[in-house]
């Protein structure tokens, strides 16, 4: 059983919850709390997230259960992450070659791929100016690549 925990995504700073782990912890998968998007993340990359009470003193008394006043620790500073720009883990298609095309899409062999290098040459500028261009290559479910959000044209 997963249990879904709070944490910092140390590269942007932001909170992130866990959602699974894989490769015996090397990765999570993470979904932002700020804007939802789910993605993975080295462990480097995650840090724990340190809740701090908001005291004024440097010792914080409680009770434990029996209703004995206790005295903890000290607390602790908060992590200060600094702001980093988020990587982008998606393909700009227009920046792939032949083979790139192979390895990033789904099903497309060498000869799809050309097509596809093919089609691109014979735009302005040579540059794809929208997803919506590539589907006159017609062995592709198109509809199903641009679902995973993994690629992209600029």
């Amino acid at each position: 059983m997963i249990v879904m925990s709070t944490k910092i995504y140390a590269p942007s700073g932001i909170k992130v919850t866990v959602l699974s782990i894989h490769d015996e912890g090397e990765y999570f998968m993470v979904r932002s709390d700020t804007s939802g998007k789910v993605f993975f993340a080295h462990k480097d990359q995650v840090q724990e997230l340190v809740d701090t009470p908001e005291q004024d003193s440097d010792e914080i008394p409680t009770r434990n259960r029996r209703n004995r006043r206790k005295v903890t620790a000290a607390k602790k500073e908060p992590i200060v992450v600094k702001p980093q720009v988020p990587t982008d883990n998606r393909v700009n298609l227009n920046n792939l070659t032949a083979e790139g095309l192979t390895q990033v899409l789904p099903g497309v062999g060498i000869k799809t791929a050309k097509e596809i290098i093919e089609l691109r040459q014979g735009l302005p500028g040579e540059r794809f100016s929208k997803l919506d261009q590539l589907k006159a290559v017609k062995r592709i479910d198109w509809d199903e690549v641009f679902s995973t959000g993994e690629v992209y044209v600029e």
